[in-house]
């Protein structure tokens, strides 16, 4: 105590400056709208360029597990390119086609939050804009929230505001998935009608109504039926197909036609 009560005195003006300079910088952010965003922007640039260091650091020590895990993903293309080597009538035009696919690294993400995002080393610079799908190679990951020029900070599926439309794959059923149960492996899905007959395992893929994410996206699987807060719907617990542990390389999903879908949203 004797100790730090020598520190204060010694040092008493100094942090009483760091206390008020600390107070009026965070009066003048929530106070003005132009100053938090560009706090916000100029926080993004450095914590990303933070973070991609250390994911470097982390990506050189899990290098064999991402090989394996490109190695399954590359076969699992040849086999379904192998499956239309015959059919002459398939021909692929990635001009017309409704959506790309721009491939980014996680420099950050949380999953142990209430609300969790994730950094990923893409931003303005490369076509990336709030509000567009973060995907990977097992499913949905989540909506990118800001961007800088070279880094982009994503919603992710494990955070409150996140909701998903979603469909059962077996009987073609719409739903919502969000996660509500603080454990990264697991969403939940409510509001599901009493005649839908639902069994562990069942999958859930995205609707492809909501313009963030195209159709047919793997979302996860039924666990479990879980008790409903109305009497007149079921709900139930999914365990997600995406690792978000271990998430390394995701792909931001650009809808092409974004702009002119939402001219025709009647507000």
């Amino acid at each position: 105590m004797y100790n730090l009560l020598r520190l204060i005195t010694k040092y008493g003006y100094v942090l009483l400056f760091l206390i008020l300079e600390v107070l009026c910088i965070t009066l003048l952010v929530n106070n003005l709208p132009y100053q938090k965003r560009r706090l916000v922007s100029f926080g993004n640039s450095i914590s990303g360029c933070f973070f991609n260091a250390q994911a470097n650091l982390a990506e050189y020590f899990s290098l064999k597990e991402e090989n394996q895990l490109m190695h399954e993903y590359n076969a699992m293309l040849m086999n379904a390119l192998t499956q239309n080597v015959n059919d002459t009538s398939i021909i692929i035009d990635t001009a017309s086609t409704t959506y790309r696919f721009i491939p980014a690294k996680v420099v950050n993400n949380s999953i142990y939050s209430v609300n969790n995002y994730l950094i990923i080393d893409k931003g303005k610079k490369d076509g990336v804009k709030k509000d567009m799908g973060v995907v990977c190679e097992n499913g949905i990951v989540g909506k990118i929230a800001n961007t800088t020029d070279n880094y982009s900070s994503v919603i992710s599926v494990l955070h409150p505001y996140s909701v998903v439309s979603a469909r059962f794959v077996e009987n073609q059923h719409l739903a919502n998935v969000s996660w509500e149960t603080r454990d990264y492996r697991f969403g939940t899905v409510k509001d599901i009608p009493l005649h839908i007959d639902l069994q562990k395992g069942d999958s859930l893929v995205t609707s492809g109504f909501s313009n963030v994410y195209p159709a047919d996206i793997m979302i996860g699987t039924i666990e479990e039926m879980l008790e409903s807060d109305s009497k007149d719907f079921n709900a139930a617990k999914i365990r997600f197909s995406t690792n978000f542990s271990t998430l390394r390389h995701v792909y931001v999903v650009e809808n092409k036609h974004q702009t002119e879908i939402d001219s025709l949203i009647i507000n």
